[in-house]
């Protein structure tokens, strides 16, 4: 048997010591009442030579964690930086003009630290070589390297949620801000590490839980009292920032005009969203049409928020958009119908420049840290997505009047 090729010294390495997770699935039931999720996620990873997988997860109760269904040892490093910032900045700051340089300082020291895995799970370190088959002259070919793959189960919950995933009376949303999918289910969150995702969310009945990709089925329970649990599952590789999830009562509108586009709000705000996503088709085949490319995901859902609960205007996830109901208006309103156009338009040019097309690597193309220069970039395209939407249904002077500005 030929001997596995040892990588090249200008081969790149793998992030987190060359762990690749191959697929993760997600099940997790939430209580509105108690303000608590718990339940598990599985990983399909690809386990480096060492034998040890680094996982981020902040704020979550690790309950136990099982490498291909059973037990096995596990490091976890919570994360309280907040008494040491302000310890640094205390005896740090001398002077105001010193204050700005401090806080840089900390900032970048905060997001090397997030860098690093604070979970680490023990997995086995043998490689699994798979023998070749030796031809009737006796030459061997090439041997072929069937890399370690585990499936890692982690059970977890989280309570006291202080980011990353927010409670608001019945309705719980979560928000893409960076390095925050940690907050509520563990994963490698890193912008190098893509993967399809299967998510299960069970809910009180009366409740809908929207998230990622296509739904394929509902399920009501029969205990008391009674649940439903939401089956999705998203086939493009995505990195877990854009994992969303939105919980609440909320009434559905299907789009009239396209299948594949849904319309979501709380029960007042219906009327308001009838009339507010009437146009919604036609940014949604224009980008289609100009881009000789189908939707990237299954479906895209929009869910409208009170403005009390969102977190941002707007929530960019694969194939999901959490907006404030601020966007809305009726029929009797006129000013605000450009400006709500070209949000959701933009939020939809997002879901091609910023979610499926994404940087190589943080630092492709840089000289500045943290891919700035490429957000630049993608936040540009979709710009650009967008004002060929205004010239076409909004006029020429529109588009110019906004380049102005």
């Amino acid at each position: 048997m030929a001997k596995p090729r040892k990588p090249k010294p200008e081969d790149p390495k793998p992030a987190h010591s060359g762990a690749v997770v191959r697929h993760q699935k997600l099940c997790l039931s939430i209580d509105t009442n108690l303000r608590r999720i718990y339940g598990y996620t599985e990983l399909e990873i690809e386990v480096p030579d060492i034998g040890i997988v680094g996982l981020h997860a902040e704020n979550l109760g690790i309950e136990s964690v099982l490498v291909d269904g059973e037990p096995t040892d596990f490091e976890y490093y919570p994360r309280n930086q907040s008494s040491d910032i302000e310890k640094r900045w205390a005896s740090a700051v001398s002077s105001p003009s010193s204050a700005a340089d401090v806080a840089a300082a900390a900032y970048v020291t905060a997001l090397e630290t997030e860098l690093i895995p604070n979970l680490l799970i023990n997995c086995c370190n043998k490689m699994q070589i798979e023998q070749i088959n030796t031809e009737p002259n006796g030459v061997q070919s090439s041997a072929e390297v069937k890399q370690n793959v585990k499936y890692v189960r982690v059970n977890y919950w989280v309570e006291k949620m202080e980011t990353g995933i927010h409670f608001e009376d019945n309705v719980v949303h979560t928000d893409n801000q960076i390095r925050r999918a940690r907050c509520w289910f563990p994963c490698i969150d890193d912008n190098n590490q893509r993967c399809c995702f299967d998510l299960e969310f069970t809910v009180a009945h009366n409740l809908v839980a929207v998230s990622n990709g296509s739904l394929l089925y509902q399920v009501l329970s029969k205990y008391e009292p009674p649940c439903k649990t939401y089956v999705y599952r998203l086939d493009v590789p995505v990195t877990a920032q854009w994992i969303s999830l939105a919980v609440g009562p909320f009434e559905i509108l299907p789009d009239q005009h396209n299948g594949l586009i849904s319309h979501m709000c709380l029960p007042p705000n219906l009327p308001k969203l009838r009339h507010t996503v009437e146009f919604f088709h036609n940014a949604f085949s224009e980008y289609e049409q100009y881009l000789d490319a189908k939707f990237p995901f299954g479906s895209y859902n929009q869910v409208f928020l009170s403005p009390e609960m969102a977190i941002s205007s707007s929530t960019v996830g694969a194939s999901l958009c959490i907006l404030t109901s601020q966007v809305l208006f009726d029929e009797k309103v006129i000013d605000q119908t450009i400006d709500t156009c070209i949000k959701l338009a933009f939020a939809l040019s997002r879901q091609w420049f910023g979610v499926y097309i994404t940087p190589e690597a943080p630092n492709d193309g840089m000289l500045m840290d943290n891919g700035g220069l490429y957000e630049w970039l993608l936040d540009g395209l979709a710009g650009f997505l967008t004002d060929l939407f205004i010239k076409k249904f909004l006029g020429n002077n529109e588009a110019r009047y906004r380049r102005y500005k």
